[in-house]
């Protein structure tokens, strides 16, 4: 497995050109807005972090209500999705108490990401700042907040507004402040593209060779109630990836508060 930083080229087996200053042991925090983004979007690099020795964490944040193709499933959908998920991830290497389910109704989640909605019940903010602290999760991997599904633009908001508030000394009760380092953003679908002028939507990359996507795909197909309304997405996935150099899964950074540099508004000003 490779790494790519499609801006300065750089390539090679290191996971820090992905997550900077990485240290064997980190918690690496994966927000799926449906039980199969993350692994139809992020595979790899689950598999990667566990690679690296560190503790890839999946966040479900909707409970699969809306994905049943007949109407028998209807009531029994919900259970069979999460015994699904938790096998899944487990062939990524993810165990089953390292998979959180936050268990908010699909197509429903954008009305959840406040602290406390406007009926006064609470969202989702406290849960998911309650796990990051607890879990120390210092790298954060969430969805694109493109047009692929209302809820992906949800959790994109949580991942990009929330997570870096895990750091802040806020809401004592919640737990022991713990800062988030870095944010990558991923793609479920088609987003990250190439943009139509030039130049590339993603920033970085891995190259994975057959065995890992082999893994992905194997996990893929532990969500069997999703057989058919995923058919053309991983048909799509698998077509689209497959390359000369191998596999390739692509990614955006996503910047935790960065500051403003004041010194260029004053190098500017030394020469007026």
């Amino acid at each position: 497995m490779e790494f790519v930083d499609f801006g300065t080229g750089a390539r090679g087996g290191d996971i820090g050109l992905l997550f900077p200053g990485w240290k064997k042991g980190e918690s690496v925090a994966f927000l799926s807005p449906h039980d199969d983004d993350a692994a139809l979007g992020a595979g790899y690099l689950l598999r990667a972090v566990k690679k690296a020795g560190g503790r890839p964490l999946v966040f479900v944040f909707c409970k699969g209500d809306a994905g049943y193709s007949t109407a028998e499933e209807k009531r029994t959908i919900v259970t069979r999705r999460r015994r699904e998920a938790v096998a899944a991830y487990g062939l990524l290497g993810v165990p089953p108490e390292d998979v959180h389910f936050f268990g908010r109704p699909d197509l429903s989640l954008m009305g959840h990401v406040d602290r406390i909605m406007a009926d006064g019940r609470k969202g989702v903010v406290d849960e998911l700042l309650c796990v990051l602290r607890a879990r120390r999760a210092g790298r954060v991997v969430f969805t694109s907040p493109h047009y692929e599904n209302w809820d992906h633009t949800a959790v994109h908001y949580l991942g990009m507004y929330v997570a870096p508030q895990a750091g802040d000394p806020i809401l004592a009760d919640l737990g022991t402040p713990s800062p988030v380092l870095s944010m990558l953003v991923y793609s479920v679908w088609g987003d990250l593209a190439p943009k139509a002028g030039g130049g590339l939507g993603a920033d970085l990359g891995i190259l994975a060779g057959d065995r890992d996507e082999q893994a992905v795909r194997k996990a893929l197909a532990a969500f069997a109630s999703q057989a058919t309304i995923l058919e053309n997405t991983v048909a799509a996935r698998r077509d689209a990836r497959r390359g000369p150099d191998g596999w390739l899964e692509i990614y955006g950074r996503a910047a935790v508060r960065e500051p403003v540099d004041h010194l260029a508004y004053f190098r500017e000003l030394g020469r007026s």
